[in-house]
């Protein structure tokens, strides 16, 4: 495995726009900043939660400085919202990245390319992240979820980016982990996703266009920021490790969890975690209720739970 050079940075901000849950009165601590609960005397409007994930990440190096928004959500206008109640001015973005093609990472980045008064922004893509995908439950009833029409971003203002390999950017101070391998003999995918080819449904638990990113913070390591670790938090953290050979500072996002497929590998997946020995841990989306409260037993040292809003300084 090659290595990757990815650049020491001097800050990092991480500002959550969208999760399943939302906190007004939540305490804060040392590098986690609770979205403010008023303004010269007035009461903030409270920001919203939805079942999605958005965040607007800010790395600093030296006088080098850059904005880059990652995932937008799974309604068109929830991120919109939320930037206008945190008073965000999301035209400091200058590039976007989708972690993969679910609709609840992707549904608001139609609405996020017009608001943006600058056009031809990258938006960086796993190059399978445009399937046609349905879900295929148990009981047998079947949905086909929204998927992302290339040309209709394009015309919204977009620069597609497709990649499938390691992904440097932001001047070498961020990194996209590109298709994540599986390795763990734990972590088996989504078992109700399908996708369509040829008119015909094919299993594809896999979800290979999963990815997530990464930064080196000087003097603390890395920190890697999955959307739904599709591809398991394990192998995620695995790989990107590997990538880079540092060590692990924070792991944030969504690790997939929920559910009665995934419940069976909450204790696997927690033991496999504390062996990296995160010093933050911020389990949030699509983790789950029971996985959330038994990363926090497991590992309450380093658990901060996260809520919309929420600005992370490392």
């Amino acid at each position: 495995m090659n290595k990757v050079d990815l650049i020491e940075v001097d800050r990092l901000e991480v500002r959550n726009l969208m999760d399943n849950f939302t906190d007004i009165l939540m305490a804060g601590s040392e590098g986690v900043e609770r979205s403010p609960f008023g303004k010269n005397e007035e009461m903030r409007p409270a920001p919203l939660a939805e079942h999605g994930f958005s965040i607007l990440v800010k790395v600093t190096k030296g006088n080098i400085e850059h904005s880059i928004l990652v995932d937008t959500g799974v309604t068109t206008d929830g991120v919109l919202v939320n930037a206008d109640r945190m008073e965000i001015d999301l035209n400091q973005v200058e590039s976007i990245v989708i972690t993969h093609g679910h609709v609840d990472h992707t549904a608001g980045l139609m609405n996020v390319l017009k608001k943006l008064s600058k056009k031809d922004i990258p938006v960086v893509f796993h190059q399978s992240a445009f399937v046609k995908r349905w879900a295929i439950f148990p009981n047998g009833s079947r949905v086909r979820l929204p998927g992302l029409d290339k040309q209709e971003l394009i015309d919204a203002g977009a620069k597609i980016i497709e990649i499938t390999e390691p992904y440097l950017m932001a001047e070498n101070l961020m990194l996209v982990s590109g298709e994540i391998p599986r390795v763990t003999d734990f972590e088996k995918g989504l078992p109700i996703s399908y996708v369509e080819v040829e008119g015909r449904l094919e299993k594809d638990p896999q979800i290979k266009d999963d990815m997530s990113i990464v930064f080196n913070v000087k003097g603390k390591g890395l920190v890697i920021i999955s959307g739904c670790a599709h591809a398991g938090i394990i192998n995620t953290v695995k790989y990107l490790k590997e990538l880079t050979d540092t060590k692990i500072h924070a792991v944030m996002g969504g690790f997939h969890l929920t559910g009665k497929a995934f419940e069976p590998i909450i204790d696997r997946t927690i033991a496999e975690l504390k062996k990296f020995e995160p010093s933050m841990i911020v389990p949030s989306h699509c983790t789950g209720w029971k996985a959330i409260n038994k990363i926090y037993q497991e590992m309450p040292e380093s658990y901060v739970q996260n809520a919309v809003g929420t600005k992370y300084t490392f």
